[in-house]
């Protein structure tokens, strides 16, 4: 506790009459340690599921391996360049949620995706790479929301090359890292999560409540079988205490399993009621959009990115290339696709 300021962790704790349990111990207990292994052995295993998707091959999780230290000593195992997204979670719990890889795995799953074999890792390699930290981001965030039992979101950050480990890690107290090894072609390659050591406690927590044992309640009153006065005593009810450190839903995270209609246009025209009745097997409609001009995707009829057509298994898909900010759908509308409006 403080010598002048209280926490909202201390007030909530005094205002409670209860005890405020630190989580900025600098190890992990065993209890917690199982715990967390198989939330990561889970986590990891969709992982390897969705990067084998985005790669059209077969990737399976290797083993998963935990290390804990201050950013100084988690950075030298992150000697050479290293592609990374300093995000965090969001929602029923919040904290840090950094996500990173070296560069040899950055390169092989970027070359898979890409049908490319570079050997440095270009602005291209970046953002492609970018984008199997996306989906790995919001597969991460649909398991722990199905362990946790509460709706988490990612924030929103930019996916940067960096030059070493310790250009990436600069949060300051004791860390925890998750090493997410993954077999690809036979050999292993690394993929690390790295979170505050107060973050993943607090996980470990929600996921193993400490509950109270239940209150002594009196045995129940024998049945009245005659027209004697009965006595009645006030029903008594067990106590219950938080499960966890749950913290308030905010009002974006209540709305983060509605579901929404996705509609990806691909172009649009004026006809008339006779060209319409003319209509028949064969026929050749214009759009009003140029060949090569990106797709509009709408949620709910709104405008909310561009993208380009590409074919992932068969199935037709789109690749986001642009996302429209409310200021841009408002105001510059006409010029989104360079010209002429969406």
């Amino acid at each position: 506790m403080s010598d002048s300021v209280l926490s909202q962790d201390e007030l909530d704790a005094l205002l409670q009459g209860t005890t405020l349990e630190s989580n900025d111990s600098d190890s992990i207990s065993n209890s917690e340690e199982l715990i967390l292994n198989k939330l990561f052995n889970d986590l990891g295993k969709a992982r390897a599921e969705v990067l084998g998707q985005l790669t059209s091959s077969t990737i399976t999780l290797d083993q998963v391996n935990f290390l804990t230290g201050t950013n100084v000593k988690l950075a030298e195992d992150l000697t050479s360049v290293i592609v990374g997204n300093a995000s965090s979670i969001t929602g029923g719990i919040t904290g840090s949620w950094m996500i990173a890889a070296p560069e040899s795995s950055v390169l092989q799953i970027a070359n898979k995706m890409l049908g490319s074999e570079a050997t440095e890792i270009s602005d291209e390699v970046t953002e492609t790479f970018g984008e199997a930290i996306s989906n790995m981001m919001a597969t991460d965030t649909r398991i722990l929301s199905e362990q946790l039992k509460m709706a988490v979101s990612p924030s929103l950050a930019e996916t940067q090359r960096y030059d070493s480990g310790s250009d990436f890690l600069t949060t300051i107290g004791t860390l925890y890292r998750v090493g997410i090894n993954l077999s690809i072609d036979g050999a292993s390659y690394p993929f690390y999560i790295i979170t505050s050591m107060k973050f993943i406690k607090s996980i470990a927590k929600i996921l193993n409540p400490q509950t109270n044992p239940s209150a002594n309640t009196p045995p129940p009153a024998a049945a009245n079988t005659n027209n004697s006065t009965v006595n009645m005593t006030p029903a008594q009810f067990q106590q219950f205490s938080p499960s966890g450190e749950i913290e308030p839903l905010d009002n974006l995270a209540l709305l983060l399993d509605v579901p929404m209609r996705v509609t990806v246009e691909l172009g649009r025209t004026r006809m008339t009621i006779k060209d319409i009745l003319n209509l028949g097997e064969g026929s050749i409609v214009e759009l009003e959009k140029l060949a090569g001009e990106p797709v509009d995707v709408l949620v709910n009829d709104k405008l909310i990115a561009l993208g380009e057509v590409v074919v992932i298994d068969e199935n037709f898909s789109v690749r986001v290339t642009k996302v429209v900010t409310p200021m841009e759908r408002i105001f510059d509308r006409e010029n989104l696709h360079g010209k002429g409006g969406v």
